[in-house]
């Protein structure tokens, strides 16, 4: 699952944002989601890369980014599957 990546509380809650198909010969899809605690503030964002097995620095399927408010980066995380 996602949130076994991503470093959020419990209570804290997954919105997706939008997600975007490429069909070329890198990554196919990327989705985002943004995170809100429980009274719905945003505490940051979360970019999923799908389908990442086509290149060869990266032999794996997914690329998992969390960031915070300004932008700084928490997980930048490689994984084979969610």
């Amino acid at each position: 699952m996602l949130r076994d990546y991503l470093k959020i509380e419990a209570e804290d809650q997954l919105i997706e944002q939008c997600a975007l198909s490429m069909r070329n010969g890198g990554q196919e899809e990327v989705t985002q989601w943004m995170i809100v605690n429980r009274e719905g503030v945003k505490k940051g964002g979360v970019t999923l890369f799908d389908k990442l097995n086509t290149r060869r620095s990266w032999p794996v399927n997914y690329r998992i980014t969390q960031t915070d408010l300004q932008g700084n980066v928490i997980v930048d995380q490689l994984t084979d599957a969610l």
